[in-house]
């Protein structure tokens, strides 16, 4: 997951608009799918995105480590 730059000249003005976007893998290859359009971001705003892609990428990763432990030890335990 990662923010995209698009450039754009409006009215003489250069412009840098966002996108938060995640590569996926596909029988044709990697691609990249948008998640979200946040726009042209000031450096605050930016920032704020940067660091909520770090703790997204965190969460996903997580998901997927228990997800393999679990495939390890054959699904969720069973109630007693």
């Amino acid at each position: 997951m990662f923010l995209r730059s698009h450039q754009r000249s409006k009215d003489g003005k250069d412009h840098t608009y966002w996108s938060l976007v995640e590569t996926i893998r596909t029988a044709n290859g990697p691609r990249q799918r948008t998640l979200c359009y946040p726009g042209e971001l000031n450096s605050s705003a930016q920032a704020r995105w940067l660091r909520t892609v770090e703790v997204l990428q965190n969460v996903v990763q997580t998901r997927r480590q228990l997800e393999l432990i679990l495939n390890t030890l054959g699904g969720f335990p069973a109630e007693p």
